[in-house]
């Protein structure tokens, strides 16, 4: 039999099937774990309990403090999705691909969809976690178009020649110094009524950032780079998977930056899909050169309301550390319904300011409409109203800047993956 699991909040007692163990003194400070040896009481070795604490903090994490097994869960309303989640998402290991069988003895569905969204939320993880000589932008592809066939979803890959042709050019600037291919993916999700417009999730790609010219000093963790669109195709999966009525175009640049013979430099001035020149101040300023095309794709598709998720600067980083993801937005009515599901999620988000200073500090050159670097406080707002500079009037925006929270301890977190998810089942309620 499977040993049992049961997360208890502060003042909880074990429940009656399990009175035999009431003298076992429990730890139930947020986090902690008694592991009560049954000694043949029961048909399983071991019960495995929970501290929830007073219930205030995210009990998916109290459950993925658990060891890896297999267990028979007991729950309840307020803990079967959390128990769900948490023990699926505690079990990830990139090295070790092992399946674990997890059972609860009810609420069975709020159960299952946390295992359901804990293990789409891995696969993003997976990707992420996964060496740069592995994750090329080719394999890249390879996983959105696996995501995208099994939920029977259109999709098109456009690649160098297709984008020369668009005259996407910030992104092909930044393909230059590589040896690989870049690649725009568009893939299309209509769950909603055929007349509702569609809302876009575009996600940074860059499957690795050596900087280009202006070379990084330190390129540990630059895999993590394509976090943003390893998380935003993982987003369109759980919907397609919980069967969310919404209509998505997710749109995915992808490339690495790096360093060659033909590489782009200082100087140079590119001609991106929207038209609008940019004269490159700073080759390592690169995440933004490709989503302002891929931003401009979105809105030349159709989308009305657009989500952006990058690992885009250092300055977020620094500004909120590894807790919280800095969060942009050009409209409070798409914003606040964001946070509100941020809160649900327990996913901790800050909003940073964007607004004419930082837009009126990118137009200083002499030889192109904006510069994409300048230095300058306050570099992670500079970078989001680079990116507002391609978001037309009447679209409704949100910037995510994930470079602090989208690995953690050298593991791929999976952020935000759930506040969308979670975003959109809201608004079909």
């Amino acid at each position: 039999m499977k040993n049992i699991c049961i997360g208890l909040f502060e003042g909880e007692t074990l429940p009656e099937s399990l009175a035999a163990f009431k003298d076992v003194k429990l730890d139930l400070e947020f986090g902690k774990i008694t592991t009560i040896h049954t000694l043949n009481q029961l048909d399983c070795e071991k019960i495995v309990v929970v501290g929830l604490g007073d219930g205030k903090k995210n009990i998916k994490e109290a459950f993925s403090k658990v060891e890896a097994d297999d267990y028979f869960v007991y729950v309840n309303e307020n803990t079967a999705y959390a128990a769900g989640f948490g023990l699926v998402y505690g079990a990830y290991s990139y090295k070790e691909t092992k399946v674990y069988d997890f059972e609860s003895d009810g609420f069975t569905a709020e159960f299952e969809k946390g295992k359901t969204v804990a293990s789409i939320v891995n696969h993003a993880r997976e990707m992420s976690d996964m060496p740069a000589n592995f994750l090329t932008p080719d394999h890249l592809v390879d996983e959105a178009k696996m995501v995208s066939e099994k939920y029977g979803m259109e999709m098109e890959v456009l690649d160098h020649d297709d984008l020369d042709q668009l005259g996407a050019g910030a992104l092909l600037a930044v393909n230059q110094g590589s040896d690989r291919p870049c690649y725009m993916v568009v893939i299309r999700y209509d769950g909603g009524k055929e007349e509702e417009e569609y809302t876009a999730l575009v996600g940074k790609g860059l499957t690795y950032d050596a900087g280009g010219y202006n070379i990084k000093s330190n390129m540990h963790g630059m895999k993590y780079d394509m976090c943003g669109a390893a998380n935003m195709l993982c987003a369109l999966e759980c919907m397609a998977e919980l069967k969310i009525e919404k209509n998505i175009v997710c749109v995915l640049p992808i490339t690495e930056n790096k360093v060659n013979g033909h590489g782009f430099v200082d100087g140079d001035v590119i001609t991106s899909l929207s038209g609008k020149t940019i004269e490159v101040t700073n080759t390592d300023a690169e995440g933004r050169l490709i989503l302002a095309d891929a931003l401009t794709m979105a809105q030349k598709l159709g989308a009305t309301r657009v989500i952006d998720m990058a690992t885009l600067t250092g300055a977020c980083v620094r500004a909120l550390g590894s807790t919280y993801t800095g969060i942009f937005s050009n409209d409070d009515s798409f914003y606040l319904p964001f946070l509100g599901a941020s809160k649900a999620t327990k996913e901790q988000i800050w909003r940073l300011p964007v607004d004419e200073y930082f837009h009126s500090e990118l137009k200083c050159s002499k030889v192109a409409d904006i510069v994409n670097s300048k230095t300058l406080g306050g570099n992670a707002s500079l970078a989001a109203a680079f990116l507002e500079e391609f978001i037309e009037e009447g679209t409704k925006w949100i910037h995510l800047d994930i470079a602090g929270t989208s690995d953690k301890d050298e593991v791929a977190t999976g952020v935000m993956i759930e506040t969308i998810v979670h975003f959109f089942e809201n608004e079909c309620k």
